[in-house]
């Protein structure tokens, strides 16, 4: 199976995936991920736009799209590149997919799926030290130009506690900014590699609201 890498980060994740080791890890230790993440594998095999199109257009054909969501979060690890160039082939059937109105479904179960890299979780513990865990995201995630700056030119972040009325998400709400960052680079050109999702898990309700 495919897995993720990249330079390790631990400040910038979740608490509990940081403990775990890092993203490829938290997959890897519940059997429910590690096998879900083994199928949407074996699910999505394109290696080109038209391929691609093909796969997801065969899971959309079932009728419930949170499947889709997942084949897509998929090829975006595996192919960025077709990623991006499927959502620009075919956005009126692809938006719909990735963003609202499948991504609040997603959101609710965004934990019971296998964890993106993509991604950078605030806590209230980090008070005092936001900006460098935004460095850590950025150092791991992001390119520099020629000066040594890091490469961004977008930020989308959420407190997940407002996504399409379903309360507060906390870091399940993870989907709202990654989907929104996308909206913006199909409909506004925006460099989807200078973008840094973020998610404030500052706590909107007590913790039985927002814990699985």
């Amino acid at each position: 199976a495919v897995v993720d890498v990249g330079p390790q980060r631990a400040a910038s994740l979740p608490a509990s995936v940081a403990e775990a080791g890092g993203v490829a890890k938290w997959n890897a230790q519940n059997a429910d991920l590690s096998r879900l993440q083994v199928m949407l594998d074996g699910m999505c095999r394109a290696t080109t736009v038209d391929e691609a199109l093909a796969e997801v257009n065969a899971v959309m054909s079932m009728g419930h799209n949170l499947w889709a969501y997942a084949y897509m979060r998929t090829l975006y690890k595996k192919l960025p590149e077709v990623y991006y160039g499927c959502l620009l082939a075919k956005p009126a059937m692809l938006l719909p997919v990735v963003y609202t109105p499948t991504v609040g479904e997603a959101c609710q179960k965004f934990g019971q799926m296998p964890l993106p890299r993509r991604g950078c979780y605030i806590a209230l513990k980090d008070k005092g030290n936001v900006k460098s865990v935004i460095e850590e995201y950025a150092a791991a995630e992001l390119k520099k130009d020629a000066d040594g700056k890091y490469l961004c030119d977008c930020i989308v972040f959420s407190d997940g506690g407002r996504i399409l009325g379903l309360g507060d998400l906390g870091t399940w709400g993870m989907g709202i900014p990654i989907g929104k960052l996308d909206l913006y680079t199909v409909c506004a050109g925006v460099n989807p590699y200078r973008t840094m999702p973020v998610i404030i898990d500052a706590g909107c309700t007590a913790a039985d609201g927002n814990a699985d």
